[in-house]
C-alpha cells in the first residue's frame, strides 16, 4: 500500500481568538528553536512576530473599543492567517515526517478516529529567587508539544505569560516585587489543541 504523504493541518484558522494567538506564539517559538529544519521560511520570524503582536494588540483594543477597533482586529487576524498559511505550505513542500512537521508547532492532518486527550500538568514549584521574576516548574504531559502559561493577581483576569516548547527555563518576567501571583499551565497538542489547566499555585514576587 502506498504511504500517504504527511499533510500540514490548517485548522489553526478555526481556533478562537485567544487560542489562535497562542498558536501563532507557539509557531514562532518552535520555528525559531528548529530553524535548521525550516531554513527558508516564506515569512521571516521577525515579520511573523510583528504580525502576531499586531493581532494581540488589536484584540486588546477591540475588547474596549468600537467598530473601527473590531475592523482593525479582523484585518490583523487575516494578515496573520495568510502568513501562517504560507508557512504551512512551505512546510508541506519539505516532505517531512509527521514528527518533524510537529517540531514547527503546526499540526498534521490525521485520518485516525482515535483521539489524544491531554491531562492537566502538575506545577511542582515556583521560584522567586530572582527579583521581578517567577520560575515555574511542572511535570511534562504525554502528548504535549508545548505549554501555555498564565498568571493573575488575586481574582483578577488571567494574563498570558507565553508559550514554551518544553518544561525547561519557564520564567515569567516583568512582575512587581511584593505582589502575590497565581500561576497556571496547560499543555498544547492532542486532538483538542489544548489540555485542561493545572491547579494554580501562588507565590509573592521578590
Amino acid at each position: 500500500m502506498k504511504k500517504q504523504p504527511v499533510q500540514v493541518s490548517l485548522k489553526f484558522a478555526r481556533l478562537k481568538k485567544d487560542e489562535f494567538n497562542s498558536f501563532a506564539i507557539l509557531a514562532i517559538v518552535c520555528l525559531g528553536k528548529n530553524a535548521t529544519l525550516f531554513p527558508n521560511l516564506p515569512v521571516t520570524l521577525i515579520a511573523l512576530t510583528a504580525l502576531q503582536k499586531a493581532y494581540q494588540d488589536a484584540m486588546t483594543a477591540a475588547a474596549v473599543g468600537g467598530p473601527p477597533d473590531t475592523q482593525a482586529q479582523t484585518e490583523a487576524y487575516n494578515d496573520l492567517v495568510v502568513a501562517l498559511r504560507l508557512i504551512a505550505a512551505y512546510i508541506q513542500s519539505l516532505n517531512l515526517t509527521a514528527a518533524q512537521v510537529m517540531l514547527s508547532g503546526f499540526d498534521v492532518v490525521t485520518h485516525s478516529r482515535s483521539t489524544i486527550t491531554l491531562i492537566a500538568p502538575q506545577i511542582s514549584g515556583l521560584d522567586n529567587s530572582v527579583t521581578t521574576q517567577l520560575g515555574v516548574s511542572f511535570q511534562a504531559v504525554a502528548g504535549a508539544k508545548a505549554y501555555h502559561v498564565q498568571y493573575c493577581i488575586g481574582a483578577g483576569a488571567w494574563v498570558d505569560a507565553g508559550v514554551w516548547p518544553n518544561t525547561k527555563d519557564v520564567i515569567i518576567m516583568g512582575l512587581v516585587p511584593g505582589t502575590v501571583y497565581s500561576v497556571r499551565v496547560r499543555g498544547i497538542g492532542g486532538s483538542y489543541q489544548y489540555g485542561p489547566w493545572s491547579a494554580t499555585m501562588a507565590l509573592m514576587c521578590t
